[in-house]
């Protein structure tokens, strides 16, 4: 193949009829699916011949139909494509996204304001519960991670499983985390810029003058969001040794602040250990502590850059799921037994009880230490946000310049669009009524991804098809019913009865699923016919199916509930507009018609990207050619 300045998604003419099927979205393998029709194996998008002329011949000169017989994919072949990204991220790269996509305003902001409105020295406790809570989501993105480890995290997912009309809905809510919630972050750390100019190093008229213009604009923020966009844009390899040293720099300052604050820890400011607001509000405070925990499923976003990604997927998860977990939790005590939890600042806890234990070398440490490593959140949302497009693009549901990979393995055309997206609305775009429309979006591709693996863990009975489906469906309305009387309606008794009847009501749904939807035979059930993994691979599997992914949920419905009424209405009217775009265009340039890929089909390609991207594939499979 000719070196080219850039590659581009291939047209659907261009394959070689001899090849098995290709990239991960396109279409390549078409098998029995839900409806019980047998299909064919449609050959597109193929570069160039990938399988052995020698094995086509014993296959021919053995006298058996290619029907009846089986392609063994062997890692032998390796070709060159336009539409694969390289898998260069090892485990050490994965945690660090992780970790630095998690760790910022949860330590920064959170942990101070938890303490002095909610949860006072129990604040540990509300980290405790919220991180379970996490965990029970986190699970679920680390097996389907492993399984399909292709880019575009809770989007390919849905893909595999819901059809494209709920993964283009996924994606859009992915936008929300990765492009808006970044642009967010971007604009606080302008804000935190501006009060450090001025609090720490006294810098007064020229700072409120060109970094405080007014009209909503925020000067600071441009510039932190086009830094990101440029490093990106200059290379892969650039923008991943910065994410890591700015990741592990942020963690050392979280450490030296733990450290500090338990050295400095007075036993009386923990007495009593659960404050006047009780248990109500540790569980108030767990409600809060758990958007501290959002960011982790970055790493399923670059999960088709990922070095053996059936094993590291998983572990890097559940790593960086662990180090937040501990982070947070020995943050909380160390500030809380700092300061009086009636004493800490909501906005500045760590700095501002250094200052108050008289240490100020250590609180103009931290705050510099802040505004120094909060950036690689903009920078990992730089990241993630092109290879979501692409995931979209090679799918037809967004256009084809999105997927354009250029000789250094970089989605350059996809970034910048992405960059100066966010770039507007980080520097114009005020905050202040978009939070929870957010945070909404975020828990709604999380609820999702549980369910996708519910679906692909569980198969409805044979003689009542879609039974799977219907009581998913019902569990999730149910769920959110339950939530909003939880939340809103508790305080009347005729709430409460609601609130309780329905939140039975939905545990016994769940238990429905468990004993009414067998467990699949492989994973993907039914739609997997075709794809027979390799017995020898130990594949991460979450513990308690349905049961956990029902629990991770429930506990998304219950934060989407405790939002303000706007938020939701924004988010419902995200939705209709994000439909309409798909009717529109996705519908129309869809590589698959609008027909729900077979889990087959994904496994397949999968498999096939790993290859060409030079990797010993770990969840090696035999697609049978029907």
């Amino acid at each position: 193949m000719n070196s080219m300045d850039a590659y581009s998604c291939p047209e659907d003419d261009d394959f070689e009829t001899d090849a098995p099927p290709d990239s991960r979205l396109g279409e390549a393998f078409s098998d029995e699916d839900d409806g019980g029709q047998t299909g064919s194996l449609e050959m597109t998008e193929i570069r160039s011949s990938t399988v052995s002329t020698e094995a086509r011949a014993e296959d021919l000169s053995s006298g058996a139909p290619d029907e009846n017989r089986s392609v063994s994919v062997t890692t032998s072949r390796r070709r060159k494509s336009g539409h694969h990204l390289p898998r260069h991220l090892s485990l050490f790269d994965l945690v660090s996204i992780g970790v630095g996509g998690t760790v910022g305003s949860g330590i920064f902001v959170l942990c101070g304001l938890i303490a002095r409105e909610h949860a006072g020295p129990a604040t540990c406790l509300s980290w405790a519960i919220s991180g379970f809570a996490a965990f029970m989501s986190g699970f679920c993105y680390a097996e389907l991670s492993g399984r399909i480890p292709s880019p575009g995290s809770s989007y390919s997912y849905a893909y595999a499983c819901m059809g494209e009309l709920v993964a283009f809905l996924t994606a859009a809510c992915l936008s929300l985390e990765f492009l808006v919630s970044g642009s967010a972050v971007a604009r606080s750390w302008g804000d935190k810029v501006v009060e450090w100019l001025t609090d720490e190093l006294g810098a007064g008229g020229w700072v409120q003058r060109y970094l405080v213009p007014g009209y909503g604009v925020n000067p600071m923020a441009c510039v932190v969001s086009a830094a990101s966009t440029i490093l990106v844009v200059c290379g892969v390899r650039e923008s991943k040794l910065i994410t890591d040293i700015f990741t592990w720099t942020k963690v050392g300052l979280v450490i030296f602040m733990a450290i500090g604050g338990l050295i400095l820890l007075d036993p009386s400011n923990l007495n009593p250990f659960i404050p006047p607001m009780g248990f109500a509000g540790v569980m108030r405070g767990a409600t809060t502590s758990f958007f501290g925990y959002l960011g982790y499923d970055g790493i399923c976003a670059v999960a088709g850059e990922a070095k053996d990604p059936t094993i590291n997927l998983p572990r890097s998860i559940m790593i960086t799921l662990v180090i937040v977990t501990i982070l947070y939790i020995t943050a909380a005590v160390a500030l809380t037994g700092m300061q009086h939890y009636s004493e800490i600042d909501g906005e500045s806890g760590f700095p501002e009880a250094f200052k108050a234990r008289g240490i100020e070398w250590a609180a103009q440490l931290t705050a510099a230490g802040e505004v120094f490593t909060l950036p690689v959140v903009v920078l990992i949302s730089c990241i993630l946000q092109p290879r979501l497009q692409f995931a979209l693009a090679r799918d037809g549901l967004a256009p084809k310049m999105f997927c354009e990979v250029d000789e250094k393995g970089n989605l350059k055309k996809g970034t910048i669009f992405a960059g100066l997206v966010m770039t507007l609305i980080a520097t114009f775009v005020p905050f202040t009524y978009l939070d929870d429309f957010v945070s909404a979006g975020i828990l709604v591709a999380f609820s999702v991804t549980n369910c996708s693996l519910v679906v692909m863990r569980r198969d409805s009975p044979i003689d009542r098809p879609m039974l799977l489906e219907k009581l998913l469906l019902s569990f999730n309305g149910l769920a959110c019913l339950s939530c909003i009387f939880l939340v809103h309606g508790f305080a009347s008794l005729l709430g409460k009865t609601i609130a309780v009847s329905l939140t039975v009501l939905t545990a016994c749904v769940g238990c429905a699923i468990s004993l009414l939807c067998p467990a699949s035979v492989v994973f993907g059930g039914r739609r997997a016919v075709g794809a027979h993994w390799d017995e020898g691979v130990r594949y991460f599997r979450t513990p308690m199916v349905p049961f956990i992914p029902c629990i991770g949920t429930f506990v998304n419905w219950y934060l989407i509930a405790q939002l303000e009424i706007l938020g939701i209405i924004l988010l419902l009217l995200y939705f209709a507009l994000s439909s309409a775009l798909y009717f529109k265009y996705g519908a129309k340039n869809s590589r698959i018609s609008g027909r729900p890929p077979s889990v087959a089909r994904q496994y397949q390609e999968v498999h096939q990207e790993q290859e060409n991207s030079g990797q010993e594939d770990q969840g090696k499979y035999v697609p049978c050619v029907e």
